[in-house]
């Protein structure tokens, strides 16, 4: 079987069931951002493992701290907050301390217990995209910034083929173009405009024109940007693929590089936008 026919196979049967995991109400959403930051740390784990031989255990571990870091977001009580990034810093402390060669010891230690803070901590603040009960109006925000992302990678692809000369950065991905980047970014803006102003209606974010926009291009920039980190600690690694979780896709971060930074940041711009 083609690589494509695999590619087509999986997203056919995927994309019914992460449909209803974020229609069905707050508890399979829950699950579902829970997975996905246990699975990307895992995936993050081995990718910095593949570089310090005497290390062979933490892949069991950061999927769980990445998991309790998401906690505070789902209870919507950052008071837990602190005490559980105490304990899962002391944690990697005394991994690195007990296993660890002291002349590894600091890169380990801050690449490993970045893996955990970066998609637990930080990405699980895109639970708050979410609206509390059942319903599609419920996870309108969530899906609106995905699709942006989506498209924005789409674009930048087609964009990049087709009118892309100069080099956007080489060194990490070596196909990305400046072209690709513009393009995939314009596309991001309208996309966005576009799902706001006729696919849910602009009671959903309920901010001016302007806002909008400039929020469309930054989940567009945002998004490039988390993809290139990725990429960066996929060619630091020596992988070329994250994982091999998604038939065709490969891993999780594979799929969700972009996600992991725009979407916290565009939590983060909503939530200050509502506040004033």
């Amino acid at each position: 079987m083609s690589n494509l026919a695999k590619r087509l196979i999986f997203a056919f049967t995927a994309m019914p069931i992460v449909a209803f995991l974020l229609w069905f109400g707050d508890y399979t959403r829950w699950a579902l951002l829970l997975f996905l930051a246990a699975a990307s740390a895992y995936e993050w784990s081995k990718m910095v493992t593949a570089a310090f031989p005497e290390e062979n255990f933490t892949s069991t571990v950061s999927p769980f701290c990445a998991m309790i870091l998401t906690v505070p977001w789902i209870m919507d009580d950052t008071s837990l907050i602190l005490p559980i990034l105490t304990v899962v810093i002391f944690a990697y402390i005394v991994m690195a301390f007990a296993y660890i060669d002291v002349k590894n010891l600091f890169p380990w230690l801050t690449l490993q217990m970045t893996g955990p803070l970066y998609l637990g901590l930080w990405g699980g603040i895109s639970i708050r995209l979410f609206e509390s009960g059942q319903g599609w109006l419920q996870c309108s925000k969530f899906m609106i910034v995905m699709m942006t992302l989506w498209g924005c990678d789409s674009a930048a692809y087609f964009a990049g083929k087709y009118l892309g000369k100069r080099k956007f950065s080489p060194q990490i991905s070596p196909k990305k173009t400046w072209e690709g980047s513009i393009g995939g970014t314009l596309f991001a803006i309208f996309w966005f405009w576009i799902w706001t102003r006729t696919g849910f209606g602009y009671t959903v974010f309920d901010i001016s024109l302007a806002a909008t926009l400039g929020l469309g291009f930054v989940i567009a920039v945002a998004g490039q940007l988390g993809d290139l980190l990725i990429s960066a600690l996929k060619r630091w690694s020596g992988i070329k693929d994250s994982g091999e979780f998604f038939p065709g896709h490969g891993g999780v971060l594979d799929r969700a590089d972009s996600f992991y930074l725009a979407a916290p940041v565009a939590t983060i711009i909503l939530l200050s936008y509502y506040s004033t």
